[in-house]
């Protein structure tokens, strides 16, 4: 059977939970004899996350009796049309003012749990290095979190479910995963998208590429200190008309991404098709 189905994907993060935990606690354990915050340093907490999806993946691998050589089918990294990048671009910086928009409106009627706070500003807070917290939001995330749920866990759920359902209940757990109610309709929005992309193309490339231009607009205006851009401790809302830009802009951007990808679609089977004509 194809592997995971959905009781199996949320097992999977519970387990990269489980594990993350497990790796943290001798890293706090070291801290507190070398009186350093150590479960707070991003220096510490990059590489477990690493660690963590590197361990979870080769159990994803055993359990399915795969190879290492599968990793292509985890990661289906193939080439996409220099055509697609241009609606990638637009769609991400519509769905980033969306996002962030959602995000304060979330904020205000869920407050982000503290754990949460605390850790997010270790990973990419202004007292982290930009550097660091570009590594880690922009490279390392896209790549294993786009792995993982959209490599992984789409791939799987469809082999169960219709397309359109494989892609709700990915970004469904995508959502939870983030641990943050504040954070989990923009969480469901890219995720949804992001499954849409790779279901469309069959290709992981635009995932990575759409999640890590999104991180990056995101930690850059967070530093900016533009009113509405960042995290200030009373939320500022950008003026409506600007919202309601975005979403248009996110919704052209959207629906030029599918045409593009169904047009590529279509002539990529014509092209399968014209050689058996001439045999």
């Amino acid at each position: 059977m194809a592997y995971p189905n959905l009781k199996q994907s949320i097992w999977l993060l519970v387990l990269l939970v489980l594990i993350s935990a497990g790796l943290g606690i001798p890293v706090a354990i070291l801290g507190t004899i070398i009186d350093q915050p150590l479960h707070k340093s991003p220096y510490a907490l990059w590489p477990l996350t690493l660690v963590s999806f590197v361990l979870v993946v080769h159990y994803v691998l055993r359990r399915t009796n795969r190879t290492w050589a599968s990793w292509s089918d985890i990661m289906p990294i193939k080439a996409i049309s220099w055509q697609l990048l241009l609606p990638l671009v637009v769609s991400i910086l519509g769905l980033l003012i969306v996002s962030l928009e959602l995000g304060k409106v979330m904020m205000s009627l869920a407050p982000t749990p503290e754990v949460v706070k605390d850790t997010l500003r270790g990973l990419v807070g202004k007292k982290t290095s930009y550097w660091l917290a570009f590594y880690g939001a922009v490279i390392q995330t896209p790549v294993i979190e786009e792995a993982l749920f959209r490599g992984i866990i789409v791939g799987g759920l469809l082999a169960y479910w219709s397309k359109y359902k494989a892609a709700i209940w990915s970004a469904i757990l995508f959502g939870i995963y983030h641990l943050n109610p504040a954070q989990f309709p923009v969480a469901f929005i890219l995720g949804l998208v992001f499954a849409w992309w790779i279901i469309q193309t069959g290709s992981l490339l635009p995932c990575i590429l759409g999640h890590a231009l999104n991180n990056f607009l995101a930690i850059t205006l967070a530093r900016s200190g533009i009113p509405g851009f960042k995290n200030p401790k009373a939320l500022i809302f950008l003026p409506w008309w600007v919202v309601v830009c975005a979403v248009l802009l996110a919704a052209i951007g959207l629906w030029w991404f599918y045409q593009v990808a169904k047009r590529e679609e279509t002539d990529l089977l014509k092209a399968e098709v014209e050689p058996e004509r001439h045999c």
